[in-house]
């Protein structure tokens, strides 16, 4: 079995959808996914569910834990849509075979951010790291992962560029002022499919492992 972990239903609401003989189980799904046994927890924003975990990994017995959703990109080369393994959060193995398979867009050092980053954060951790993304949950994940000794993937899709902010509403779910609202709508449409193509990779990487 496989555990897919992300941080909120709503990143994992396509991959749900095509989960064959799906049954709700602990706070998430259960089912088929490419032939493979799957289970899908979630540990919220920042990984503040991150405790439970554990009793999941207890009571499934997980090959390994496929850690996805969305980052923030610190690379000017990478644009929303790219699927990039995280090589600090993921064990060294399994992300070789990964790598060898078309699969994946780039590869690199992810960095924890506490809080959604801005675009000045992400220069920054551009000039100053050899990061080539930022997100929330990732590390708390691993260490999950390291204290179990759960083999682990980290995979996530670039939601927004480099020189890009995420909008207030998606941060602190406030109504967008009047200048904002035609971003939020863009960014939410963009959101509604790369959920799908996060689907499809996800798919691809259970089927290869």
């Amino acid at each position: 079995m496989f555990l897919l972990v992300f941080a909120l239903p709503e990143e994992a609401r396509v991959v749900r959808r095509r989960l064959r003989h799906a049954k709700s189980d602990g706070g998430g799904w259960r089912g088929v996914l490419a032939d493979r046994k799957v289970a899908i927890r979630f540990v919220g924003i920042g990984a503040t569910a991150a405790d439970k975990l554990e009793p999941a990994l207890l009571e499934l017995k997980p090959r390994l834990i496929l850690s996805s959703g969305f980052a923030g990109s610190t690379r000017s080369l990478l644009e929303p849509g790219d699927f990039v393994l995280a090589t600090n959060y993921s064990t060294a193995k399994l992300g070789a075979q990964l790598m060898q398979q078309k699969i994946i867009d780039a590869a690199g050092v992810f960095t924890h951010v506490a809080a959604v980053a801005s675009v000045e954060d992400k220069w920054a951790l551009n000039r100053s790291q050899k990061s080539v993304a930022v997100d929330m949950e990732s590390e708390s994940i691993a260490r999950v992962c390291c204290r179990t000794n759960t083999p682990l993937l980290t995979v996530r899709m670039i939601s927004d560029g480099i020189n890009e902010t995420i909008p207030e509403i998606f941060v602190r779910k406030k109504a967008p002022r009047a200048g904002e609202l035609a971003e939020a709508i863009h960014f939410a449409s963009r959101m509604l499919r790369l959920t799908c193509k996060l689907a499809d990779r996800l798919e691809s990487v259970v089927s290869v492992l």
